[in-house]
């Protein structure tokens, strides 16, 4: 029976979710621009970046449950490491809130001046989360490869979608979708359990006609 500092867990899906909400907050000043003073574009922009912004807090909280505290209680060498991700993580709850609130406010009175601060507060987002995402990447994945089982890794996705509350649940699975190669992505869907493709079945045309919808106001990914 293997033990930790042994697995060889494979942890790239990490990086997938990483592109998808990087390739959405990067679309952020394109997309709030377009939609202007529109009250059906501004509406259907501001809905996208509640759900990622709810996206990427239960990624964060996944780890936070799931992830680092095992990695400290087994790699009690890389404390300094995860000490250093535990604070960034909470340095984004800060900019998040604000970029909810400032998204609140221009749907609610779409002008040009909420415009300017939900795409600036959602750049804020951006930047602190792009530098976080390199050194989980570079840093923190290969500790976990070795320390985390693949069916401790395997409890992730199923905690985001549990924990999730934004309205459109089906959006971050379809943006990780859209992230894979068709090899990969056919294989994915392959090993998902019945009930989950079954969802996704149901899902996948939504999703389809709102990223439309979206694009039409301007390319995302």
């Amino acid at each position: 029976m293997q033990a930790p500092g042994t697995y060889n867990t494979e942890t790239g899906d990490m990086r997938t979710v990483h592109r998808a909400l990087l390739a959405a907050f990067d679309a952020a000043d394109a997309l709030v621009d377009a939609a202007g003073t529109d009250a059906e574009k501004v509406t259907t922009v501001a809905t996208f970046f509640e759900n990622m912004l709810e996206f990427l807090h239960v990624h964060h909280q996944g780890e936070d449950d799931l992830l680092y505290p095992k990695i400290v209680e087994r790699c009690t060498e890389h404390s300094e490491l995860l000490e250093q991700i535990d604070k960034e993580h909470a340095l984004l709850h800060e900019p998040m809130a604000a970029a909810r609130g400032s998204i609140a406010k221009w749907e609610g009175d779409p002008t040009p001046d909420t415009g300017a601060v939900v795409a600036a507060s959602l750049d804020i987002v951006e930047g602190a989360l792009r530098p976080h995402l390199r050194i989980e990447e570079d840093l923190v994945l290969p500790i976990a490869s070795k320390h985390i089982s693949p069916e401790e890794w395997g409890e992730l996705p199923a905690h985001s979608m549990g924990s999730f509350s934004g309205d459109k649940p089906w959006l971050p699975f379809g943006l990780i979708l859209e992230q894979l190669s068709d090899e990969h992505r056919a294989t994915m869907l392959s090993h998902m359990p019945e009930p989950v493709h079954q969802l996704w079945e149901q899902w996948s045309p939504v999703y389809e006609r709102f990223m439309t919808e979206l694009r039409a106001i301007a390319p995302v990914g």
